[in-house]
């Protein structure tokens, strides 16, 4: 498992992953606004606007990393791991 900042679609409850590359085609920054935007794959279509500081670690598996999002279920908060311990 790793570890990476997502933000959760409260349309779908997919929790989208910032791509460590910048090459996320789901999340852009608009510059003019001074936040990003989410826009959630289709069917979903979702668009959310936030901020930086409403990212949230997430365990998650390689292979949803890679893909880019995950559905809540695939993927722990970190606080609620740390509660655990």
């Amino acid at each position: 498992m790793r570890v990476s900042v997502g933000i959760l679609c409260e349309g779908c409850k997919r929790v989208h992953f910032i791509s460590p590359s910048r090459k996320s085609g789901h999340v852009l920054y608009d510059r003019v606004r001074r936040e990003f935007r989410l826009t959630c794959h289709p069917p979903c279509g979702q668009v959310t606007s936030f901020q930086r500081g409403m990212l949230k670690p997430y365990s998650v598996s390689a292979g949803a990393l890679e893909r880019g999002y995950a559905d809540v279920a695939e993927c722990r908060p970190m606080a609620e791991i740390e509660r655990q311990c």
